[in-house]
């Protein structure tokens, strides 16, 4: 690999797959800057949320911390805690180093499944160079197995083994843009456009560190979803024609602008704006911002190359959902109010195939606050 920075391309993933740098994987499990990755049937009840310690196993915190081994045919319970291995392992060569997310899908029905990895004291992360039994660095990249803590936040889940709920993107060296090259993209591409299709001007606001997004509250009748705190019903992620009744309702659009969101409830909206990813780009929805307001807006956060692309410019733009989440108390959020930031990448090399060209894109073409695949319309 030449000393170019950037996210890995789909092509290039492919390559990884074929040398042996990463394991246990298939090539349909490739999107265009990412991998979707594979859970197994070994699953165990966890005590607790658990990090390793540098130069820690995970099957050392299982001996810890495990409670009992999980039947693969029950449902994983509303709050409960697992970890579950995956089918994929690395083998990385030095300089390589990689994020994971939710996927879309699994984010849209809050279960949080954040990535482990033996002697990794961080979710979601695996470093350029591993360490050893000490913890000091060693000359390697990451060689080890996967894990994911996963926890149903809002209501049961019966999981398979072999479905994707998580996926990793791969790096080698600084993919960030800086604030300047974020202005010229955003210029160049019209990265943010209004639901008419129209490029909307940057300011001070809507470009600073990425690119700025506002919630939409106003536009639509149904401006969104509400988890239900009373839903017994089990979502089976085997079976796509539940019921929304089941588990959501709908939130009429507000006469005041204004939505109350509060913590013992999980929310899906969206944005008022559409956002477009090109093909040399990369981009992600960044954690919580507290100076956004004391809530999260997002739990899957991956935007693949292609995300609202299409040859006609003014076509272009796909709104994002968002999954949001008050944090400790009641917040009023306010139609237009800034709610999450999207920050880009560069690419090693455009992808092969981009976001909704021939690879299943649930919601290449999505308008307002859509629901998950496994929900009948």
């Amino acid at each position: 690999m030449s000393d170019k920075q950037g996210a890995i391309p789909y092509q290039l993933l492919r390559e990884m797959i074929e040398a042996g740098y990463i394991q246990g994987s298939a090539i349909e499990a490739l999107q265009p800057a990412s991998l979707d990755l594979t859970l197994t049937d070994e699953i165990y009840r966890m005590r607790g949320s658990y990090l390793p310690r540098l130069g820690e196993s995970i099957q050392e915190i299982l001996n810890r911390g495990a409670l009992f081994r999980h039947d693969v045919i029950r449902p994983l319970e509303q709050n409960g805690i697992y970890l579950i291995k995956l089918a994929e392992t690395l083998a990385l060569p030095p300089g390589i180093h990689a994020t994971s997310s939710n996927k879309s899908s699994s984010g849209r029905i809050n279960l949080r499944g954040r990535l482990l990895a033996d002697g990794v004291p961080r979710f979601d992360e695996i470093p350029a160079r591993s360490s050893d039994e000490r913890g000091s660095p060693t000359a390697a990249g990451y060689h080890g197995s996967l894990w994911l803590e996963v926890i149903p936040k809002s209501f049961p889940v019966l999981l398979h083994p072999g479905h994707r709920i998580n996926q990793i993107r791969f790096f080698h060296g600084d993919a960030k843009l800086s604030s300047l090259e974020h202005r010229i993209a955003f210029d160049r591409f019209g990265l943010l456009r209004t639901i008419a299709g129209a490029r909307i001007a940057p300011t001070v606001e809507n470009v600073r560190r990425g690119i700025t997004m506002t919630v939409d509250l106003t536009s639509q009748e149904i401006i969104g979803w509400r988890s239900k705190t009373t839903a017994w019903s089990v979502l089976d992620m085997g079976k796509y024609d539940h019921d929304p009744a089941d588990f959501f309702e709908p939130v009429p659009r507000p006469k005041s602008g204004e939505l109350v969101i509060h913590p013992e409830a999980f929310y899906i909206l969206a944005t008022k704006e559409k956002i477009i990813t090109p093909p040399n780009f990369a981009t992600e929805m960044a954690a919580y911002d507290s100076s956004k307001g004391e809530f999260r807006s997002h739990f899957a956060g991956f935007f693949d190359p292609g995300w609202g692309w299409r040859e006609n410019d003014v076509e272009r733009g796909t709104i994002a959902v968002l999954e949001v989440e008050a944090y400790s108390h009641d917040f009023v959020l306010r139609d237009g109010q800034p709610i999450c930031l999207m920050v880009y990448d560069r690419m090693l090399a455009p992808p092969e195939k981009l976001y909704g060209e021939g690879i299943q894109s649930h919601y290449h073409t999505q308008q307002g606050p859509r629901l998950a695949k496994w929900f009948k319309v």
